[in-house]
């Protein structure tokens, strides 16, 4: 099935390229909305390119909330399911809280979801052995089958990543890849936060 929300470059009239949506009406007030959301935006109209990489990085994952959905959709999961599906490791149980942790949300907002995935037999919960009223929770044989299809489904890309040249797409994983590990060994916005 087509997303008719998948990403495709549009260059204005100013030769500057936009990554849109088919949805989109008018891929410049988008473009400038997420500038401003992302205080991004520049003083001139016309601002380099990598001025726009942060507002471009924005509107392209926000583009993939559709095909995200359709993924986990294909397996029965909300993709708030699909999310916590991904965040358990099969190998090793996760506490309740520190999945509300990764998740950012209130401890309260997992029960409803792992009560559902427990209901499907994907995952159970399990009393930690150093405190009993810690409950774990781990992936079942069930959940580790659906995990690994929907995975494997996840990781098809969409047909406008897939034609990208095969340098261009190694460029920017490496891109990624990079800003990722930055990600991983600086303090999140909420570290630094409460320090």
């Amino acid at each position: 099935m087509k997303n008719a929300f998948a990403p495709r470059t549009v260059r204005d009239s100013r030769g500057t390229m936009h990554l849109v949506t088919s949805r989109t009406k008018a891929s410049l007030p988008r473009r400038a909305s997420a500038a401003r959301v992302t205080g991004t935006a520049s003083a001139t109209e016309g601002s380099a390119a990598s001025d726009d990489l942060w507002g471009l990085l924005i509107e392209f994952a926000l583009s993939q909330r559709v095909w995200w959905t359709e993924v986990c959709g294909s397996f029965d999961l909300t993709p708030t399911q699909g999310l916590v599906m991904k965040l358990l490791d099969p190998q090793s149980p996760m506490a309740m809280n520190a999945l509300a942790d990764a998740m950012v949300c209130d401890a309260s907002n997992v029960t409803g979801m792992v009560d559902k995935l427990e209901a499907r037999g994907l995952i159970a919960r399990q009393a930690a052995e150093s405190d009993r009223r810690v409950k774990m929770l781990a992936v079942t044989e069930r959940g580790r089958e659906l995990r690994r299809r929907l995975f494997a489904e996840a990781a098809k890309p969409p047909a406008s990543i897939a034609k990208l040249p095969r340098e261009v797409r190694e460029k920017l994983s490496g891109v990624l890849r990079g800003l990722l590990a930055e990600r991983e060994t600086s303090p999140s916005t909420f570290e630094r936060a409460e320090r």
